[in-house]
C-alpha cells in the first residue's frame, strides 16, 4: 500500500497528474483522517476530514477512474485548508 508521502507527491506533481485515480485517492483521504461518505446524487462521492468536520464532495469521474483535473486541485486545495498537506 503506498504511503501518504507517496500519494501527496503524486497529487501534487507538476504538470497536475492525469493518472490519480479513485483508488488513489481513497487511500490518501484514510491516511489524512478523513471519512467517505456516499455524496449527494447516485454518483457523488464525498470526505470529511474528522478533527476539522469539513468535507469535500464531487461527482466520481465516469466512465474512466481518473480524477479530472479540476478535481485533483479542489483535493489539493481541500487538503492544505485542513492542515494535512
Amino acid at each position: 500500500m503506498p504511503t501518504k508521502k507517496s500519494l501527496v507527491s503524486k497529487l501534487t506533481a507538476k504538470p497536475l497528474p492525469r493518472n490519480f485515480t479513485v483508488t488513489d485517492l481513497d487511500a490518501l483521504m484514510s491516511k489524512c483522517n478523513c471519512e467517505k461518505y456516499q455524496g449527494g446524487r447516485g454518483s457523488g462521492i464525498g470526505f470529511r476530514h474528522i478533527p476539522t468536520g469539513r468535507a469535500i464532495q464531487f461527482d466520481a469521474p465516469h466512465p474512466g477512474k481518473e480524477l479530472y483535473l479540476y478535481q485533483v486541485k479542489a483535493v489539493i486545495e481541500f487538503l492544505r485548508d485542513v492542515g494535512e498537506i
